[in-house]
């Protein structure tokens, strides 16, 4: 939509609006009754504060820090923006419960910039595109996540095909945490028995899904064999992996492919690998979509004071689009701060790995 806010809301992917401007343009957007969801007009008697005329600058989004908002009870049709209401289509997704009970956020079309500028990031890697509906198929979560709309979304934007082996991370996770080894090999079997089937059938190219799975497809030999064959791009994400993995991935199990990876939730959208430079102290740093999506690194047991460089902590998101306005948030994520490189004017990070909040348990399973 065209209005006084959308040379920062619908800025061009590569020239981003300034941090303070787009934090003015948010909360005049979301906390205006003509354009504010419904949610956040209702939470505005109760903050303390004018957000409209208090919050100018991403210092004073501190304001937030003692808001606290269980995302998994909000009635979903609430955090639509009534200035939003124009004949978008939204969706309702929801996290994977990593957790506890799953988060849910609302998107029409601010997600799929998102994924242009982690596209725009994958050609400086030379990640392959199509030119003649070749496949790229998804193994990873679809259904409520919003992890399938922005890969359908990426594969779209590179001219290739969609394809999809629905993996649900919840009854993984599950299955994890109970220690239910046999049922977990079993049920990653039925998943490699499709993407097997895909592998043979389909021009599949590019390929997206987790550590987990690649780590399982190495291990089982034809399905391996089909991947090596074909695939020249893999997304790796929604789970950890460590500088060893990557490079045995990377340099011996498919070293005809370009590897990217992808840090991100529900919550905060993809935060993509960067194009390594020289001197980069880890092989993988991750960039968000700065300003949209603001990472800060702060003490784990503070949540508040921010880390320097090279240092681990917390990570604490913020989200601001003319769709979702997610106010500072600490997550269960720990990373390294790495100094940001090429001008990039926010905090890009390394080394992601889950870190549970006081009084949560964490379990990963493949997702």
């Amino acid at each position: 939509m065209l209005d006084d806010l959308s040379a920062v809301f619908e800025a061009p992917i590569d020239s981003p609006p300034d941090a303070d401007e787009l934090v003015t343009a948010t909360m005049t957007w979301h906390f205006s009754p003509a354009t504010g969801s419904p949610f956040w007009l209702g939470k505005l008697p109760g903050l303390g504060f004018d957000p409209t005329s208090d919050v100018k600058t991403v210092a004073d989004l501190a304001l937030f820090d003692t808001i606290a908002v269980d995302w998994s009870r909000v009635p979903a049709a609430d955090l639509i923006p009534r200035g939003c209401l124009d004949g978008r289509q939204f969706g309702v997704y929801e996290s994977g419960g990593t957790t506890g009970a799953p988060k849910r956020i609302v998107d029409a079309v601010c997600r799929r910039r998102n994924v242009e500028f982690q596209s725009m990031l994958l050609d400086e890697q030379d990640f392959p595109r199509s030119t003649s509906n070749e496949g790229w198929l998804h193994i990873g979560p679809t259904g409520p996540h919003v992890m399938s709309k922005n890969v359908g979304n990426v594969a779209e934007l590179r001219g290739f095909l969609r394809y999809f082996v629905d993996l649900d991370p919840r009854w993984v996770k599950k299955l994890a945490a109970q220690g239910r080894q046999d049922e977990f090999d079993r049920y990653l079997g039925h998943i490699l028995d499709q993407v097997a089937d895909v592998l043979a059938s389909q021009p599949i190219r590019a390929i997206s899904t987790t550590p987990r799975v690649l780590e399982r497809i190495v291990a089982r030999p034809d399905v391996y064999r089909l991947m090596k064959e074909k695939v020249r791009g893999i997304i790796w994400g929604g789970t950890s992996m460590d500088g060893e993995t990557l490079r045995l991935l990377e340099h011996e199990a498919f070293p005809d492919a370009t590897l990217a990876g992808a840090y991100g939730n529900t919550m905060m959208g993809v935060a993509p690998q960067r194009t390594r430079v020289e001197g980069d102290p880890s092989p993988c740093v991750f960039r968000p979509y700065f300003p949209y999506t603001i990472i800060e690194v702060v003490d784990k047991e503070t949540g508040t004071t921010p880390q320097p460089v090279d240092a681990s902590g917390r990570v604490k998101i913020t989200t601001m689009t003319r769709e979702q306005f997610l106010p500072p948030t600490l997550e269960r994520d720990v990373v390294t701060r790495r100094a940001p490189v090429g001008g990039y004017a926010g905090i890009e990070v390394s080394e992601v790995r889950p870190d549970a909040i006081a009084g949560e348990t964490i379990t990963e399973g493949v997702y």
